[in-house]
Formats: structure tokens, sequence, C-alpha cells
């Protein structure tokens, strides 16, 4: 029986997921310690990214045997199913997530103050793929749901990270 594509797609996430996981945790692990400075190691630069790292590695470890043992391995590859996940609509809002998040990484976060930069970006993230979902252009109450959220969302991340993890912002 041949694997479904999402079982194919798995298969091929899991290990990009799994290669990010491990990278993250091995650049947190090399991030300053802070041995010389008398601080709580809880609150160490790496130890969030360290976790984090290796919760993704761990969620790519269990996809990838999941996926394994559905047959996700036995990938199909052929011109056409090339051509079809190039003009799927997953790939299509997978671009839309990469060209959205590199233009916040690349753009916004360097060339603007960190709350308006992220309430521009979940703004767009939001109306972006609401109207990828739709096939057409959202409802004015939509957008103004997204508004809420998006400037909802700039003012709690900033107020955590700032007053909870202590991280100076940008901006």
């Amino acid at each position: 029986m041949k694997p479904g594509l999402l079982t194919r797609l798995d298969f091929v996430f899991s290990i990009i997921l799994t290669a990010f996981g491990v990278a993250v945790l091995v650049e947190s692990l090399r991030m300053t310690r802070m041995e010389g400075v008398d601080v709580n190691p809880y609150s160490l630069p790496g130890i969030v990214p360290g976790f984090l790292g290796a919760l993704l590695a761990l969620c790519g470890i269990i996809l990838f045997v999941r996926s394994v043992a559905a047959g996700g391995w036995r990938l199909g590859l052929s011109r056409q199913a090339f051509a079809d996940f190039l003009t799927s609509s997953a790939t299509r809002r997978m671009a839309v997530t990469l060209v959205l998040t590199l233009v916040y990484a690349i753009v916004l976060f360097v060339w603007t103050p960190f709350q308006l930069g992220t309430g521009l970006f979940v703004f767009a993230f939001i109306v972006t793929t609401e109207a990828l979902a739709l096939g057409r252009r959202p409802s004015w109450r939509a957008i103004a749901s997204a508004l809420v959220l998006a400037v909802i969302c700039a003012f709690a991340v900033s107020y955590i990270f700032e007053t909870l993890f202590y991280v100076r912002l940008p901006g």
C-alpha cells in the first residue's frame, strides 16, 4: 500500500524538525554561561532556547518514528509528484509563512521598534493566511479582529519578555 501524501510529508518534515531542534540546542549550549557572575542558573540566556530546541528535536523524532511506521519513507518521487507539491496549497501557505517570517526577522525586527514590528507581523500573518484559506479578501470584521489581536499580541509579548524574562527588546 502506497503511503498518503501527509505521511510522506511527515517523514520529510520530521527530519527537518529534528535537525532544526538539534541545531537550536547546540547553539544554546554555546551561549554565554556567565560563570563569573552570581546569577540564578535558571535565568541564563541559553536555558529557554535549549529547552525549546530539545522539545523540537523530540517532537521531530516522534514524528519520524510514526511516519516510518506508516511507510512515509517511501516518498514516491516523480516529476508529477514534485509538480503537485510545488502547486499545492500547503506549499503556498508554507512559502507565505516563510516570506512573512523573513520580512519580520530581516526588516521589521531591525528597522522598527519591537512592538510595532511584532504587531505588523501578526496583523499581516493573520490577514494573509485568512485570505489564503478563504481564497478571497477577508471581511472587514476579520481585518478588525486581526488588528485587535495584533495590538494585544505586540504588547503582551513585549510585557512578558521585558517584565518576566528581563530581556531588553529593541526600540
